[in-house]
């Protein structure tokens, strides 16, 4: 009797153990962005306060109830060039990492923004089939723009087409870490301006 309480007491241990190790190699906690605090707006791309808006076409469960919107109808390239905002943002080691954005897509033809990270080249965001709901969508893998410094960036977002809604914005630097609902905004955002 007693060899197998040693032995429990033995696994215990190196499960605790293992399990102390596995938490000491997590990478550092992801950066999250409210969208509607972007800088450099410009038509149509808006904020929507769904607190102070009684209309049909405002989206409930968003973060903070605001969100980025280029409204379904106000056009898209290439006849409607204009509609970006830019978030700001700062991270503390140079590194790859991972971009999510929590979005609300109108239809296949409203479901993908273009961006760009510190004015390099434009890249495709979205263009999944998951419509009128929000949920998290991550960037392409292998961008080199997400090779980024140590220190401030902007994430420029550009009107592709109408019809998205933008909630949060969310860099990792851990390839397996997946966001889920609404994520706590990080205490680095009040920090981000350069």
């Amino acid at each position: 009797m007693k060899s197998v309480s040693t032995s429990i007491r033995l696994r215990t241990s190196v499960v605790c153990l293992a399990m102390t190790a596995g938490c000491a190699a997590h990478a550092a906690d992801p950066i999250c962005l409210e969208a509607e605090g972007a800088v450099n707006l410009a038509q149509p791309m808006v904020v929507v306060d769904a607190t102070q808006q009684r209309a049909k076409a405002v989206v409930r469960g968003a973060s903070a109830d605001r969100y980025l919107e280029i409204p379904q109808g106000s056009g898209n390239p290439p006849k409607m060039t204009n509609g970006h905002a830019v978030v700001e943002f700062r991270v503390d080691d140079a590194g790859t990492y991972y971009l999510w954005c929590r979005v609300w897509w109108f239809d296949e033809c409203g479901n993908s923004m273009s961006m760009n990270i510190d004015g390099s080249r434009p890249f495709t965001f979205g263009q999944d089939a998951t419509y009128k709901t929000w949920h998290w969508v991550r960037a392409p893998r292998r961008l080199k723009q997400l090779k980024l410094k140590a220190g401030a960036h902007r994430l420029n977002i550009r009107n592709r087409e109408d019809g998205i809604k933008l909630d949060q914005v969310l860099l990792t630097d851990d390839k397996r870490y997946v966001p889920v609902g609404v994520e706590d905004v990080a205490t680095r955002q009040a920090e981000t301006r350069p």
